[in-house]
């Protein structure tokens, strides 16, 4: 049976609510860090319309050293299972980031895959943008059945639907972020930066998501900001219920060709209470190009 993890809306749209307080808990300047990144937020889905990359996406069943659970007439004590990779996954596609607006309704992405395993699924033609650089009205389900089939080819029973590079930066946006209570987590050093951790959870009720039978499903992670520009170098979210838990970690580089900052690598972490694997996946973006409104209305 697979799990999932329903998405209230399409968008981060809802109606906001007065739960957060932005910067509880502040440090030094972290107030002021903080109101950097939900500029920084609120500017970022104006850079583009279409944020197109070529992916690669590196999926594993890993097995958690001796669950202990190998009972069978040959082997009616047990025993202790070694644990280690029981199966990999190696998928290539054309990725899309979709606008679906500009007010904080956050974005929407397809995978058009055409390589599993070394197998040509396809003629790679760009069919995902050509799609959305159209006047199709049925582009949003055309995209959504490229995608639903890309999907076949995952390992796990967990369906993935908010492993969305910008998702949890657009938490900062100000249509949302009275949502979320966010908290100073002090200094830390990724890669030679010095970045400030802001904490973030969701207070808000709805929740933004839901689960597979409805429930309310708050999410809480870790942004890890610039102080001085404000810019979203990485983020963490993370979702856990009883029937599944989900950690989405998305790390960001700066792009001078596109004169932004665009995602580098997202790694998931699926594990569902039914399952004896956990599910890992990394996800690398190239190639990475921009489409903008204008560009879209001059077709």
């Amino acid at each position: 049976m697979r799990t999932t993890f329903i998405a209230a809306a399409l968008a981060l749209s809802l109606g906001l609510t007065s739960y957060g307080q932005v910067g509880s808990q502040p440090g030094s300047g972290f107030t002021t860090v903080l109101s950097s990144a939900m500029r920084y937020a609120m500017n970022y889905e104006q850079r583009f319309a279409l944020l197109a990359a070529d992916e690669l996406y590196v999926q594993e069943l890993m097995r958690p050293p001796n669950p202990g659970d190998n009972l069978s007439r040959s082997n009616p004590g047990g025993g202790m299972r070694a644990g280690g990779s029981m199966s990999q996954q190696t998928i290539k596609s054309d990725y899309l980031l979709v606008q679906l607006g500009g007010d904080g309704e956050g974005f929407m992405p397809f995978r058009d895959s055409y390589e599993a395993k070394g197998r040509k699924l396809r003629e790679r033609d760009d069919r995902l943008l050509k799609l959305f650089t159209s006047s199709d009205k049925s582009r949003f389900e055309k995209a959504a059945a490229l995608s639903s089939d890309s999907a076949k080819h995952n390992l796990g029973n967990v369906a993935r639907t908010i492993n969305i590079p910008m998702l949890a930066m657009m938490f900062l946006h100000p249509r949302v972020n009275e949502r979320f209570e966010f908290t100073d987590g002090g200094e830390e050093t990724i890669n030679g930066r010095i970045l400030r951790k802001a904490i973030y959870k969701e207070v808000a009720r709805p929740t933004l998501i839901k689960t597979s039978r409805g429930r309310d499903l708050a999410m809480t992670g870790f942004l890890w900001i610039d102080p001085f520009s404000g810019t979203v170098v990485k983020t963490e979210l993370n979702a856990a219920d009883p029937i599944v838990r989900t950690q989405v970690v998305v790390t960001f580089r700066r792009d001078d060709a596109l004169d932004m900052w665009v995602p580098e690598k997202m790694e998931e972490y699926y594990k569902a209470y039914s399952a004896v694997d956990d599910i890992l996946a990394t996800a690398t973006y190239t190639n990475v190009r921009k489409i903008l409104k204008s560009d879209i209305e001059e077709k």
